[in-house]
């Protein structure tokens, strides 16, 4: 019997025959047939869900027979579906990390996914504005990776499946056998063309790269370089990548396909199991001439009414990678993901799927002399071991054990839990660069070269942990990088390999997003050795300068509610003298004269206030006498002016105020500020009260 559900969660069964279909990358999709459940055929409808082996479908497409009382139907695994029918309302361009995209697509959705795989940030255009399983697709090919679903988890992997020691034969397990080629885009040789070094000038230099594939040498005496379609793509900045776009385009453009219909011999005792989707069998027909191991892509199996498996036909081959793992749009696509970190909800789906194979296992037990040995009846290629070495377990009939705990420690490709304690941890690279964690700090290090440590900090008094450092070794770099768009970081922070304890040194390339703020004791100090400078322009240029007994400012100057002082040293202490201030911009001088005996005097100004001022515009002369007479300006001429008097021989003190040049016509100008951005400056008008004279 098989259950389905309404939109309301109403439960209702029904017998029914069923054609399963299993690919590499997660394709499952059902075909049925409904012969008895009325309740089902009458009311089946959008929205309704069946489970088939302890897995969610969602029924898409349902025709009613009258004649024969049946209904036909097609279903999909639920996560297909799902993702199907949300979309990604965002346009995305550059280059970005494989964890980002998946990042976006998952979210909200309810699934996580789980990685073992590493694949490069890549690049792509105009991504998104679509459903997330078509975006899913359209990133699978660039990520050269596999999954399979178990429940909310996917779970990605470099490729599914077990190189397994079965051997499929033709008169043995084998009824027949369909092979087919095809060499139509077969290729030995492939170029690649990528973004210009000038985005904006189509005739500058291109990145380029070429590929020759192992059949290179082996056909060119007689075809020369059998050449592929080129790769042609903009978007791709690194060789790297393009040159695996060309390899991938050439190396998979042989096309080898091959159709099986296998006895189940589960039912006679054979010892493994019927394969699974992306394993690696070995099949033999003398008839054909083939003998190879080939990978198992698709299976689909045929089930009663009673749910017994009546018939399984498997299809192997050797396909391009973006061809061979693409279905068809009608079982909603293929699928690709990538790294996020582990949420807490994505641990207890790993306990419960654990707990729901363990529940659900059928064990045959065998005591040998190698120990007890059990067996999964439903697929004998899993298998554990338990005697005096230790406990393994395996998923390809005992040939190897990738999880088992012996004398020499514990084999685990994953570990799940929520706490993992212990007394040290390494992860090592390649290269040999490692991340060691014991006794409380993690270590940085390059096989003996240590180049720094997270670790606990300690009061120097009384020994004991009062915070925690990160610290750098010295002539090492230490540095907080930001993500760049090409896959790569840039330093934000950074210790430079030249700090010591003595001198501490520090950079910081990135910009202050957030006030500076100092709670220092007795005030906060900027200085440098010989010059500081403000700018405000974007470095281009100073706008505030202190150096050495001299402060510079470029630009206009305002004091805001203040005065502008020259501080002054008296007996009674240091006094302020407030700068004399003006409706407009004068420049002035002051001096004295005494007239002749003609009652005149000529006054030249001086050329250097001469430069200053700008005489053209009307400039002012104050006199004041010296002398028992009177005085006035009798000529005022652009370089001097005179001044007679009604007495020979009379002295005077003349003051001389003119417009400074540049600024003749500004006159209480405005400086555009409002008193709502006043009252942002912290302390310049406190609690509102503005300190200005005002007639509103």
């Amino acid at each position: 019997m098989i259950t389905f559900t309404d939109v309301e969660n109403n439960e209702y069964q029904a017998q029914c025959e069923i054609e399963k279909t299993d690919a590499v990358n997660g394709e499952k999709s059902l075909s049925g047939t409904i012969y008895f459940g009325q309740d089902v055929k009458a009311n089946i409808a959008k929205g309704w869900t069946l489970f088939f082996l302890n897995e969610e479908y969602v029924v898409v497409t349902y025709t009613k027979n009258d004649k024969e009382n049946t209904v036909a139907f097609s279903a999909v695994q639920a996560f297909f579906y799902k993702m199907s029918k949300t979309g990604l309302y965002e346009t995305w361009n550059g280059s970005h990390p494989f964890s980002t995209y998946l990042d976006a697509l998952f979210a909200d959705t309810g699934y996580t996914y789980d990685n073992t795989a590493s694949v490069a940030a890549f690049e792509k255009q105009d991504w998104g504005m679509s459903d997330r399983l078509s975006l899913f697709n359209d990133i699978i090919d660039q990520a050269s990776v596999e999954f399979s679903v178990e429940g909310t988890v996917v779970h990605i992997v470099p490729a599914m499946g077990s190189d397994l020691s079965t051997i499929v034969r033709k008169k043995f397990n084998l009824d027949t056998a369909e092979i087919q080629t095809d060499n139509t885009s077969f290729a030995t040789y492939g170029r690649g063309y990528g973004a210009y070094s000038n985005p904006d000038d189509t005739t500058s230099q291109r990145l380029e790269v070429e590929y020759k594939s192992p059949l290179y040498d082996y056909y060119y005496p007689k075809f020369g370089a059998i050449e592929a379609v080129p790769v042609a793509d903009e978007r791709y900045t690194i060789a790297d990548n393009l040159l695996a776009a060309v390899k991938d385009k050439v190396d998979k453009g042989w096309a080898i396909s091959l159709t099986l219909n296998l006895v189940d011999l589960q039912s006679v005792g054979y010892k493994y199991a019927m394969a699974n989707p992306g394993d690696y069998i070995t099949v033999i027909d003398e008839n054909l001439n083939f003998s190879d191991k080939v990978r198992i892509i698709k299976v689909t199996s045929d089930y009663d009414i009673r749910g017994k498996r009546t018939k399984t036909e498997v299809e192997c081959g050797s396909l391009s990678f973006s061809e061979q793992q693409k279905t068809s749009q009608s079982t909603l696509s293929n699928v690709a993901a990538g790294k996020i970190p582990v949420p807490n909800e994505w641990l207890t789906s790993q306990v419960q799927l654990a707990t729901n194979s363990l529940l659900a296992a059928r064990t045959q037990i065998n005591f040998t002399d190698q120990g007890i040995i059990a067996v999964d009846k439903s697929d004998s290629n899993k298998v554990v071991i338990l005697n005096s070495a230790g406990i393994g377990v395996s998923t390809d009939g005992g040939q190897t054990f990738k999880s088992a705990i012996t004398a020499d420690g514990v084999v685990a490709e994953r570990i799940f839990g929520s706490l993992i304690s212990g007394v040290a941890f390494k992860t090592e690279s390649k290269s040999g660069f490692s991340l060691t964690l014991s006794s409380g700090t993690l270590r940085v290090k390059k096989d003996d070269l240590e180049f720094g440590s997270l670790t606990a900090t300690t009061d120097g008094a009384t020994g004991e942990p009062n915070g925690f450092a990160i610290w750098n070794q010295q002539g090492s770099i230490f540095s907080i990088n930001q993500g760049s768009s090409t896959g790569g970081s840039l330093p934000v922070f950074q210790l430079p390999a030249t700090a010591t304890a003595e001198n501490r040194q520090y950079n910081l390339y990135g910009s202050l997003m957030s006030p500076l703020v100092s709670k220092q004791p007795g005030g906060m100090w900027i200085y440098h050795d010989s010059k500081f400078n403000v700018s405000a322009d974007g470095g281009n240029n100073a706008q505030f300068q202190v150096t050495v007994g001299k402060t510079s400012v470029w630009g206009d100057f305002y004091v805001y509610n203040g005065s502008k002082n020259a501080a002054q040293v008296t007996r009674d202490g240091i006094r302020a003298t407030p700068a004399y201030e003006l409706a407009e911009n004068y420049v002035g001088d002051i001096g004295e004269g005494k007239t002749g005996e003609d009652k005149t005097v000529r006054v030249d100004i001086d050329p250097l206030v001469f430069d200053l001022i700008n005489t053209d515009k009307p400039y002012q002369v104050f006199l004041t006498a010296y002398s028992d007479a009177n005085f006035w300006v009798s000529e005022r001429g652009k370089d001097y002016f005179i001044v007679s008097s009604d007495s020979p021989d009379s002295a005077f003190c003349w003051e001389l105020k003119g417009k400074r040049r540049g600024f003749e016509d500004q006159r209480l100008v405005d400086t555009k500020d409002t008193y709502e951005d006043l009252e942002k400056m912290e302390g310049l008008i406190p609690n509102g009260d503005q300190n200005i004279q005002s007639n509103s």
